[in-house]
């Protein structure tokens, strides 16, 4: 198993589980909808069961089959980057100045 952090597994497992979920509930073998994404039924079986090494293409053209692409807006949100938009502010100048222009004063 490849070494990513235990959640990213658990992750994995959670999306595999979930396409699996949708898969039956529309009554598609595994076979079914590999065809309908282009590849191997092995790669569904292996996405189906959180496998690390499964392509992040395999597992989008399962989700935009199964009519679940909606879902996949979230993901890597930019607005949703706390740590991101504190680092970023920390760049940003403390003072904001301009040069003193005498023509403008009343």
């Amino acid at each position: 198993m490849t070494q990513f952090p235990q959640e990213v597994h658990e992750r994995l497992r959670l999306y595999g589980e979930r396409i699996k979920t949708a898969r039956v509930r529309r009554r598609w073998s595994q076979a079914s909808l590999a065809e309908r994404i282009g590849v191997e039924r092995r790669s569904v079986i292996r996405l189906e069961r959180g496998d690390a090494g499964v392509a992040s293409g395999v597992l989008l053209a399962a989700l935009w089959v199964l009519g679940l692409w909606e879902t996949t807006k979230a993901v890597a949100d930019p607005a949703a980057d706390q740590a991101g938009i504190f680092l970023e502010k920390q760049r940003e100048p403390k003072r904001v100045g301009t040069k003193h222009r005498p023509e403008l004063d009343f």
